[in-house]
């Protein structure tokens, strides 16, 4: 073709490379419309990760403060024990303490009983000890 006319070399070089890019394209065209589905394929697993990962830090946010209000609770669930176990022990001393005086009380009844007769001779013993006073007086002097 060359030597026949420099127009028809180029045709034979345009066809010859239409020929070659046809053959290509037969090859490549297939695994483009592939690459096109495994890249939509690809975007749609993106953006269910990143849903994943926005739900995944939801929940990690959720179990921190569930953890915090655990820790509060905790805290306020060993304060109360603490309490309740220095009341335990205020409320034995003061059981002690009462069984220890139970005995007290029957005395005191019995004193009292014994004030009681003690008041009522009182006026006599006082007039008594005057007039002891007043004898013993002149042998004083």
């Amino acid at each position: 073709a060359k030597k026949a006319s420099l127009a028809a070399e180029g045709l034979c070089k345009f066809v010859g490379a239409m020929v070659m890019y046809h053959e290509a394209s037969k090859i490549v065209k297939p695994r483009m419309n592939n690459l096109k589905v495994q890249e939509a394929k690809l975007a749609k697993a993106v953006s269910e990760l990143e849903a994943a990962e926005a739900e995944l830090q939801r929940v990690n946010n959720d179990v921190a403060v569930l953890d915090q209000r655990l820790q509060e609770a905790i805290e306020r669930k060993n304060s109360i024990e603490a309490n309740a176990q220095s009341m335990k022990k205020r409320m034995e001393a003061a059981n002690r303490l009462l069984h220890g005086l139970s005995g007290e009380n029957e005395r005191w009844t019995e004193d009292a009983k014994n004030f009681a007769s003690r008041r009522l001779r009182l006026v006599g013993d006082v007039a008594l000890a005057c007039a002891f006073v007043s004898y013993c007086g002149p042998f004083n002097s």
